[in-house]
Parts: C-alpha cells; sequence; structure tokens
C-alpha cells in the first residue's frame, strides 16, 4: 500500500516537473469560435492563386486585343475567364461571408438595375453592358478581398503588378509596335488605352515599388536601393503620358510615405522613397517637352481640356434632378449635347459627378459609403506589414478619379480589394492576439484560483 502510494507521489511529480498544468485526458474548454480564430487559416488552392496573379498581371495590359481569339477580346477578359472559372471549383474557399463596404456597393447595383427600368429602348444595350462589367468587378472585389488576407498572396499579388507595369513602361518608352502609341500632342500610351487612365497604373506600379524599397522585412540595402531605381521606368512612362492629373495623383499619394514615420526606424528610408519618385518625376517633365508645354498651358493660361466647362453644366444638371439623378447611360449624352455635340456621349471626367448624374444622392450614398469603409479599412490597415501601401494605392486612385470617371476601371477595383483586404487581416491579427492573451490570463487565473484541482493533488494530502 505504501509502495503504491509513493508511486503515485512520484508520478505526481514529475507531472509537476514537466510543467504540464492541463490534464492531458481534459476536454478543450475554448468555444469553437475562439479555437476558430486561434488555428491557422488555410491558404487557398494553388490553382486559384496562379489564376488570381494572372487576372492582376493583364491589368495594364487589357486594351491590347487578341485577334487571334475570336470571343476575347483583351488579355484581362481571357485571364479573368480562367480565374472566375477555376474560382467556381473552390466555392467555400473562394465565396466567403462579404465584407461591409461589399454590401453597400451591391446596394449601388440594385439602384443602378431600378434605374434601368426607365431608361429609352436604345440605350439598353450600353446599359446592360456596363451593368455585366461592374457585377464582374464587385465578384472580383469579393473573392479578392478573401484571397489577399493572405499575406504572402498579397505581396506576391503587388509582386506582379510591379512586373507588369515595368514591362508595359518598358515597351512604350522604347516603341515598341503594337505596344506603343503616339496620341495628339506627342503624349504617348499604351495601345487603346487612354493617356489619363494608363498614368495612373504607372503611378500605382511605380508606388508598390517604393513600398518594397521601404519595406521593413526587406534587410538587403541593394534589394532597396534596386526597387527604388526600378520606380522610375513606370514614373517615366507616366510623364511621358503628359497626364497631369495622374502626376497629381502620383505625387500626393507618395508623399504620405514620408508623413507618418517620425520618430520611426523607417524615417530617413521613407522620405528617401519619396524624394525618389518626386524629383525623378520633375526631371523627366523638365526633359519632355510636351508635358512641359501641357502644364505650362495650366498655369498661364488655366487649361484643363475643357474640364471646366464640363464641370459646370455637370453641376448645373445635378442641381435640376438632385435626388434620383437623369439615368445610366442617358446623362452622358445629355452631357455631350449642353455641351455642344449633336451626337454622341459624354463622361463627366470626375467620379463624384459621374455617380450623382447618373443615380442623384439616392443612387451614389451606397457607392460612397462603400467607398468611406475602403478608407476606413486602409487606415487600419497601415500598421500591417505592408505600411501605409493600401493608404497610398487608395489616396492616389481617389485622387486621379478627380479628373477621370474611374467606376469600371480595373486599377480602381484592385486597389478597393486591396484596402479592404488588409484592412481585414489587421482586425482578424488583433483578434487573435487578444483572445491569445484573455486565454492565457482565464488559464492563469484558475490555476490561480484552484491549484490542487489543476495539479491533480487530493485536498486531504
Amino acid at each position: 500500500m505504501g509502495m503504491h502510494t509513493r508511486t503515485q507521489d512520484t508520478s505526481v511529480m514529475r507531472q509537476t516537473d514537466t510543467g504540464l498544468l492541463v490534464e492531458a485526458t481534459r476536454s478543450s474548454t475554448l468555444p469553437k469560435k475562439v479555437i476558430y480564430i486561434l488555428v491557422r487559416a488555410r491558404t487557398s488552392p494553388k490553382i486559384v492563386r496562379w489564376a488570381f496573379l494572372l487576372f492582376v498581371f493583364t491589368i495594364p495590359f487589357e486594351t491590347i486585343d487578341l485577334e487571334a481569339i475570336t470571343r476575347a477580346s483583351s488579355l484581362s477578359r481571357l485571364a479573368g475567364l480562367i480565374f472566375f472559372s477555376t474560382c467556381l471549383l473552390y466555392p467555400k474557399v473562394c465565396f466567403r461571408r462579404p465584407l461591409q463596404a461589399l454590401w453597400w456597393f451591391a446596394g449601388y447595383a440594385f439602384i443602378y438595375v431600378l434605374n434601368g427600368f426607365f431608361i429609352p429602348e436604345e440605350f439598353v444595350a450600353p446599359f446592360s453592358e456596363q451593368l455585366n462589367t461592374f457585377i464582374q468587378l464587385l465578384v472580383f472585389c469579393w473573392i479578392g478581398s478573401t484571397l489577399l488576407q493572405e499575406e504572402k498572396l498579397t505581396r506576391h499579388t503587388l509582386l506582379t503588378f510591379s512586373v507588369a507595369t515595368l514591362l508595359s513602361a518598358i515597351s512604350i518608352l522604347l516603341g515598341l509596335p503594337g505596344f506603343s502609341e503616339i496620341l495628339r500632342g506627342g503624349r504617348v500610351a499604351l495601345a487603346g488605352a487612354g493617356p489619363n487612365g494608363f498614368a495612373l497604373i504607372m503611378a500605382l506600379g511605380a508606388q508598390a515599388l517604393i513600398g518594397f524599397g521601404i519595406d521593413q522585412k526587406l534587410r538587403n540595402i541593394w534589394m532597396r536601393v534596386a526597387y527604388m531605381a526600378m520606380s522610375l521606368l513606370p514614373l517615366t512612362a507616366m510623364v511621358y503620358t503628359g497626364s497631369r492629373g495622374g502626376m497629381l495623383a502620383c505625387v500626393t499619394g507618395v508623399a504620405l510615405y514620408a508623413l507618418p514615420y517620425r520618430g520611426s526606424k523607417r524615417k530617413m528610408i521613407a522620405i528617401l522613397g519619396a524624394t525618389v519618385a518626386v524629383v525623378g518625376v520633375i526631371y523627366v517633365v523638365a526633359h519632355d517637352q510636351s508635358t512641359t508645354f501641357r502644364l505650362q498651358k495650366a498655369y498661364e493660361r488655366g487649361d484643363t481640356a475643357g474640364r471646366d466647362k464640363l464641370f459646370t453644366i455637370s453641376v448645373e444638371m445635378i442641381s435640376e434632378k438632385p435626388l434620383l439623378g437623369w439615368r445610366p447611360i442617358v446623362f452622358a449624352h445629355e452631357l455631350a449635347q449642353r455641351e455642344g455635340a449633336i451626337y454622341g456621349a459624354r463622361a463627366a471626367h470626375n467620379l463624384l459627378l459621374h455617380l450623382l448624374l447618373e443615380g442623384g444622392l439616392l443612387g451614389a450614398m451606397p457607392f460612397l459609403i462603400g467607398l468611406g469603409l475602403c478608407v476606413q479599412a486602409a487606415w487600419t490597415a497601415r500598421v500591417h506589414s505592408l505600411g501605409l501601401l493600401p493608404l497610398v494605392w487608395l489616396i492616389t486612385i481617389l485622387v486621379g478619379s478627380m479628373a477621370l470617371s474611374t467606376l469600371l476601371y480595373k486599377s480602381l477595383w484592385l486597389v478597393l480589394t486591396l484596402s479592404l483586404a488588409s484592412g481585414a487581416f489587421t482586425v482578424k491579427q488583433y483578434k487573435r492576439k487578444d483572445l491569445t492573451v484573455r486565454t492565457i490570463l482565464q488559464r492563469s487565473q484558475k490555476l490561480t484560483s484552484a491549484p490542487h484541482e489543476t495539479w491533480g493533488i487530493p485536498e486531504s494530502t
């Protein structure tokens, strides 16, 4: 009997020495929701990730036609078809619960559909085409905001987009046939692309490369220098487009890199990155006659390429129908007639004016609320490992949207996707840390309040 007692005491002491605080046979007392958040998230299937990266890679080349493929008018559309097809194979991974901002964007789409019942019959075809494009972009944002919550895939996405912008910048700088196109006034852009939209893509690519250059995880100084140097190529291509709005948007976004890092170890690197971008833009502008001439006209004569007149007419039209607007497609034809054109349509060249003209306050509010949630997500994500890049991208595209109707631009929805995903990932990380700390504290309190029960030692001993 005594021998049996000493054996039990010895086993208890061994458990004490090994630090085993919880019996192995006892089931976990944590809630299922806590366990789900604490466990490591599964990565998305490899085929989905590759298809997503392929689609992102084709965004700068979306205006290049594929004449050999009759049913695919662009590289981007073909890559999008491949991506959506692979997502259908893994619905539980790709089609998770949408984030709050996406519900507001869906509300805008619902009002857009309702307005379609009141437009003339001759506008039904372009209305259906724009609705189809918007729904595709919204679904892309839904899937992408889930996939990009994986930090590794997010970095690969940014790197893929940066490589694509580098290749497109090199193609127009070298004047490669089929890629480069010289427009009126000596402006250069990718074949089929508008210079203003292409300038925004170049700005985003340059900012991503600068973001990699100031990344705190990057220890190799030569890699930092290489990223900074490579950013000059898309910056040069952006200047050659002659887009004044694109250059303003780029400089505004890059300036954010330096502001919040006071007292930080990355202060000097961030300032250096912003300085490289600004000085590079100024240097290229000074050596490009067509761009210099456009900037001089804007400064000396107040030339805005007719946007001042267009904005004035848009404000007048909004004041006439502020609540419901002029209906989709219809407003563009009305805007063209008031500007002096007999036939055709005219874009508002401003995202906010476009929304108010199209659906009034009732139609614009859901989209603007969703956009505000994206800004909030990008601000939350500034403590993420990507730093300020989501916020820099979002501010850049918003400033660019002041002179361009970017509602159906893939670049806008890529930026919104990154902002939402980065914000959701940051919030998830906070929840994991908070739950981990609370779980440790709860277990510590139980051990303190009932030590004998936890260690398996009878109270009589």
